[in-house]
């Protein structure tokens, strides 16, 4: 399973200069986790703004 993500997520990972391998990048990691967030945002901000306007006139 984590093989799987390893070469799902590759390009999460750097390989570390003094022993070869391959570490999580914290700085990848954390763009990665806020441009997520933006499409979940703008996701849900579309789905709210696509709703139906309901008027009621006053009497």
């Amino acid at each position: 399973m984590m093989s799987f993500l390893k070469f799902a997520f590759s390009f999460l990972f750097v390989r570390n200069w003094h022993t070869g391998q391959m570490e999580l990048s914290r700085p990848r990691l954390a763009l990665f986790c806020a441009a997520l967030f933006l499409l979940m945002l703008a996701l849900t901000i579309i789905s709210v703004l696509q709703a139906p306007v309901l008027y009621v006139a006053p009497v």
